[in-house]
C-alpha cells in the first residue's frame, strides 16, 4: 500500500507542474506565488498565536491578581425562615450575599457530597421560573450560619434558596426567600 501511495502521489505531483504556466521570465513568477503563498500560511496561525499571547498575558497581568485583591462586600443578608414580616429585600445591583441557619436533621446529613461535609444549594425563582444558580458549598461548622455567595446578577422578583444533603431529593437543610427590587435595599 505504501508503494502504491508513493506512486499515486508521484503521479499527481507531475500533472500539477505540468499544469501551472510557467512565467516569460522564467520561474521568478512561480516562485513569488509561492513566496506570497507562504506568508499568509505563515501570517494567520502568527496573529492568532500573538493574539493568544496577548490575552493571556492580561489575564495574568490584571485579571488573577484583583481576583485574589482584598474585596469589600456589603453586610450578607440574614434569612431567618419563613416569617409573617416582609420578605428580605436586596437591591438588583447590589452582591447577593447570605446567612442562613441549617436545621440538622437526626441521623445527620444523607446523599452524595454530604459525608464530605458539602450542601448542594439552588437558587432559584424569578421570570421565568427556574434555577439560577447551584453547586456545592462547605457546611460550617455546628452552630454557625451558612454564608453563601452568589456571582451573579438577578431581576427583580422573588427567589427561594434551598439547601440539600446531597443533590435533588436530598434531605432539606434550609428554605428561605427573598425578594430583589429595583431601588436601594430595605431589610426588616
Amino acid at each position: 500500500m505504501a508503494s502504491a501511495f508513493a506512486a499515486n502521489a508521484r503521479a499527481v505531483f507531475r500533472d500539477r507542474a505540468a499544469v501551472q504556466p510557467v512565467s516569460p521570465a522564467g520561474t521568478a513568477g512561480r516562485e513569488r506565488r509561492g513566496w506570497l503563498r507562504f506568508r499568509w500560511q505563515v501570517a494567520i496561525p502568527a496573529f492568532a498565536s500573538a493574539a493568544l499571547a496577548v490575552v493571556a498575558v492580561y489575564q495574568a497581568a490584571v485579571t488573577i491578581p484583583a481576583l485574589r485583591a482584598p474585596q469589600s462586600f456589603a453586610g450578607a443578608v440574614v434569612l431567618d425562615g419563613v416569617t409573617r414580616a416582609a420578605l428580605p429585600q436586596v437591591p438588583a445591583s447590589g452582591p447577593l450575599r447570605f446567612q442562613l441557619a441549617l436545621a440538622t436533621p437526626p441521623g445527620a446529613p444523607t446523599g452524595p457530597g454530604a459525608e464530605s461535609g458539602h450542601a448542594w444549594v439552588e437558587l432559584s425563582g424569578g421570570a421565568p421560573e427556574g434555577v439560577r444558580s447551584s453547586g456545592w458549598v462547605r457546611i460550617p461548622p455546628a452552630n454557625e450560619p451558612l454564608d453563601i455567595y452568589f456571582p451573579i446578577r438577578l431581576a427583580p422578583g422573588r427567589y427561594t434558596i434551598v439547601v440539600r444533603a446531597g443533590q435533588a431529593g436530598g434531605t432539606e437543610l434550609a428554605r428561605d426567600q427573598f425578594e430583589v427590587t429595583a431601588q436601594g435595599a430595605s431589610t426588616p
